[in-house]
């Protein structure tokens, strides 16, 4: 090999390279809001058991919150298994974003490979390869983009349900 395939050569597997980073900048975000999810999952599953017990809490003046109470265990009820699909689409990109990056880094593997043997099959097969990268990282964007749109929805619901109610509601 001449200085100038090895020069080429790196060149070639930088390409793969700048997508693994994007990718894990990518993916940093997600599992971030996935963790976020899943925090808010179980915080919201401990105060609907904590609820369930039947503590009898009262107010100040004395006057029981059982209203209260009924209802945010229904809105709990509501709210967890749309929370639990989001947290399952967040998953779903996670691995897909995965995927992309073994992609990636086998892609670069290939390249290395193709430059050594100068062999245009495995060339071909490290485009390819690349290029199944590059569909899962789209696919892994629009898990993501649905994710956000269930996200926007949620948060929507709860304002909406909360401001629908009246304290004679929640006697």
């Amino acid at each position: 090999m001449t200085i100038d395939s090895i020069i080429r050569t790196i060149s070639l597997i930088l390409a793969p390279a700048v997508m693994i980073s994007s990718c894990a900048i990518f993916l940093n975000g997600i599992i971030t809001r996935y963790e976020s999810v899943s925090a808010r999952m179980r915080a919201m599953h401990h105060e609907r058991l904590e609820l369930l017990q039947g503590w009898e809490h009262t107010t100040s003046n004395g006057v029981s919150t059982d209203g209260f109470r009924t209802h945010r265990i229904h809105e709990i009820e509501v709210q967890l298994p749309r929370l639990l699909h989001r947290h399952r689409l967040l998953r779903n990109a996670v691995l897909t974003e995965n995927a992309a990056i073994a992609c990636f880094v086998t892609s670069m593997v290939i390249i290395a490979l193709a430059a050594l043997t100068n062999s245009s099959p495995i060339a071909t097969a490290a485009l390819l390869i690349f290029l199944i990268g590059t569909g899962a990282l789209l696919v892994g964007v629009i898990i993501t983009t649905l994710e956000l749109s269930r996200s926007q929805r949620e948060v929507a619901y709860e304002i909406q349900d909360g401001l629908k109610l009246r304290k004679e509601d929640l006697r």
